[in-house]
């Protein structure tokens, strides 16, 4: 494997989104709008837009820039973020880290902010429960297995950034991902994969003309030997 191209973290690269379910609810305190949740969950299964299943390593987030991380709803870049973790800045929102993702939590100005109080009460009745998260991937942060299936597996292993995080109204894990993400995110997906696939072709020809480029060396010299015995 290429070793991990880590300036890329600091250079536009394609931002995927991920939702987190399987239990990982949003959890609330209506009368002080606090939100807290997972939005980042490791060693789940998920399918991606039909195109291939998504593994995210327990270790992918062990080098990723999480110095600047947006709250919004269903990843609505327009909206002015409902919290903000900001590294070495004054912060609105916690993140921390452990064995099973990252976790967040912030209090939300429900007094002064509609939206706040409208996602509050969305999230207390139940009608939002699963949070998302918008990435960027390290160069060679992916590991692929079966690309000759019609569903093909990655493995995130290095995640660059993580741009925001979401309440979202359909999560993905271990559900569909495709009601938390739009269709240039899809298109970057399907890139991705259009990518490995051409790769590991790639890998395939270049290791049979390697193959074919021996056995015509060692027909040569078997030549050149049946011909040394006849002179």
């Amino acid at each position: 494997m290429l070793k991990p191209q880590l300036e890329n973290i600091t250079t536009p690269t394609p931002i995927f989104r991920r939702s987190a379910g399987d239990g990982q609810v949003a959890k609330i305190d209506p009368l002080k709008g606090i939100i807290e949740g997972c939005p980042i969950v490791f060693t789940q299964r998920t399918e991606i837009g039909h195109y291939f299943y998504e593994i995210i390593d327990p270790h992918a987030l062990d080098e990723a820039d999480l110095s600047d991380i947006k709250f919004m709803v269903n990843h609505n870049d327009g909206m002015i973020p409902l919290a903000r973790h900001r590294r070495g800045k004054r912060s609105t929102m916690d993140i921390s880290v452990d064995n099973v993702g990252m976790h967040i939590t912030t209090t939300l100005d429900i007094e002064n902010n509609a939206t706040a109080r409208e996602l509050c009460s969305a999230v207390t009745r139940g009608d939002i429960e699963d949070m998302s998260f918008a990435f960027g991937i390290v160069v060679s942060g992916a590991e692929w297995s079966d690309l000759e299936s019609e569903m093909p597996t990655r493995r995130i292993t290095k995640i660059s950034r993580v741009f925001e995080v979401s309440a979202v109204n359909d999560g993905a894990y271990p559900q569909t991902s495709i009601n938390a993400r739009s269709a240039a995110t899809l298109d970057n997906e399907k890139k991705a994969l259009d990518n490995a696939r051409a790769a590991a072709l790639d890998n395939e020809k270049e290791e049979r003309r390697k193959a074919q480029a021996a056995l015509r060396l060692e027909i040569e010299k078997f030549i050149f030997l049946e011909e040394q015995k006849q002179l």
